[in-house]
């Protein structure tokens, strides 16, 4: 018997389907109206973690299948659209969160909370600081408090961002002070100040 093809199109929406109906089973489809305010907050939350958790998963899945990360980066390129809009730094802090969360509950964990427990700076304390934080709605504050104990160190040594990469390198920032400061040097200190901020957003925005 000669096993039926089927179509490019219909296997993916097959797929498509399945993890829709995983993803917003008991969310989208709860009638929202007789939700409460707080139930509204949860639900979005749920949402947004949730969302964030499969584009991780997305990516980590497509970075197997590459030998190294210029030849994901390339594709991510060449694919453009939503995958070339979302910056490195970005994708890689979703596919931290999706490693770490992988077989891991998110009950009563804030999405930024995720981030700064999968930060692989937080490595050697992240289990310790999940199981603490399970549940407990604990702030990002908190947090970080739970990681500087777990670490022996003050909390105010613990930075923001939880091992971010600083904003630019030297070599960079000394491109940055060699054109752009001289250009706004004549400018008023409101017009320099928004210049800056235009020139800080773009930075962060092309990861």
């Amino acid at each position: 018997m000669v096993k039926k093809r089927i179509p490019q199109s219909v296997r993916e929406n097959k797929v498509i389907n399945e993890i829709e109906s995983k993803f917003i089973d008991g969310v989208e489809r709860d009638n929202l109206t007789a939700l409460t305010l707080d139930d509204l907050a949860n639900r979005f939350e749920q949402i947004e973690q949730q969302g964030q958790l499969l584009q991780g998963q997305i990516l980590l899945e497509a970075r197997r299948r590459f030998k190294s990360t210029n030849e994901f980066g390339i594709w991510i390129e060449q694919t453009g659209g939503a995958l070339c809009s979302v910056g490195r730094q970005h994708r890689t802090k979703l596919m931290n969160l999706a490693r770490f969360f992988e077989n891991r509950e998110i009950i009563g964990i804030s999405l930024t909370a995720c981030y700064e427990i999968s930060a692989p700076i937080n490595t050697d304390v992240a289990d310790k600081v999940y199981q603490a934080a399970l549940g407990k709605n604990l702030s990002v504050a908190q947090i970080k408090a739970e990681i500087a104990k777990a670490k022996g160190l003050s909390p105010e040594s613990v930075n923001e961002g939880s091992g971010e990469p600083e904003l630019m390198p030297p070599e960079d920032l000394e491109t940055f002070k060699q054109v752009v400061l001289l250009d706004i040097k004549e400018l008023s200190l409101h017009n320099a100040l928004a210049v800056l901020k235009d020139c800080i957003k773009e930075i962060k925005n092309n990861g």
